[in-house]
């Protein structure tokens, strides 16, 4: 039980962070983006997620998911294994295994998806589902 809170803590936490609403009004992408560079951009995001970069988000981030001010998050989430992303257009899915750590407690580590877009020849961690264009 302890392990589903902390891993649910971690998601609410990283949602709040990036502040997502669900739009279905993105904007798509003009060239295509490389689906190479996904499993980067998901590290490239974690790393400035656990360092509270905003600049690092913003540019690892989709546009709707932009924002002024971030802070240090109380725990640190690793990632601990990137998988193949699964790629559907411009948006893509990437199952991942993060480890939670909170101090004083033990690593929690879970399985997720981290959801992408492509805008403007470039991948984005966007943390809500594109509805069609």
């Amino acid at each position: 039980m302890r392990k589903l809170v902390l891993t649910a803590v971690a998601i609410v936490l990283l949602g709040g962070l990036l502040g997502c609403t669900n739009d279905s009004d993105q904007p798509t992408s003009s060239e295509p983006a490389d689906p190479g560079d996904i499993a980067d951009t998901v590290r490239l995001y974690f790393d400035a997620y656990n360092a509270g970069d905003v600049a690092g988000l913003n540019s690892t981030s989709c546009s709707a998911a932009h924002s002024q001010s971030a802070t240090v998050p109380p725990s640190k989430t690793i990632l601990t294994a990137v998988d193949e992303p699964i790629v559907e257009g411009d948006s893509a899915r990437v199952p991942v295994e993060v480890t939670v750590q909170f101090e004083g407690a033990p690593a929690t580590p879970s399985r997720t998806q981290i959801s992408l877009v492509a805008e403007d020849g470039r991948w984005g961690v966007c943390m809500f589902e594109r509805r069609g264009e």
